[in-house]
């Protein structure tokens, strides 16, 4: 019998459900092979410490005081933004708006006015315009 065959039938030769022409085969390899023992025994470890897990009394309020410390946690956490962290966001939200205020303030430029009169405005003459009266027909 090889090492995997014989890793593979230990789940089976533990519980003792080998047929008995297995069994000897396995319980052979195993006194001649150091590497399966080993294998073997920690199987069996494993095995205990299982058990021993699944026995063992847990306390009903450990749960309690794990979600209370977890809440407590958050409560500061909650604390430390609002008490630092509103106010902070606060006051940079406001110079950004200055600051896009000032500079939206620098980029408007009136046009200048000039104190020439266009040629065209000299030529007209609104004392002798017609009146609309003229053009009214009753």
């Amino acid at each position: 019998m090889n090492c995997d065959l014989c890793k593979r039938e230990l789940e089976a030769y533990r519980e003792g459900r080998l047929p008995d022409g297995i069994r000897a085969q396995v319980e052979h390899h195993l006194h001649n092979c150091h590497d399966c023992t080993l294998y073997y025994h920690a199987l069996i470890a494993a095995e205990k410490v299982m058990d021993e897990e699944k026995s063992a009394q847990h306390n009903p309020f450990l749960s309690t005081r794990i979600m209370a410390g977890i809440e407590a946690l958050e409560s500061s956490q909650k604390r430390v933004r609002q008490g630092i962290l509103k106010p902070v966001l606060i006051s940079i939200s406001i110079v950004i708006a200055v600051f896009i205020g000032i500079t939206m303030g620098q980029l408007y430029k009136p046009a200048k006015q000039s104190n020439v009169i266009p040629a065209e405005l000299t030529y007209m003459d609104d004392a002798s315009m017609e009146s609309l009266n003229v053009f009214v027909t009753e």
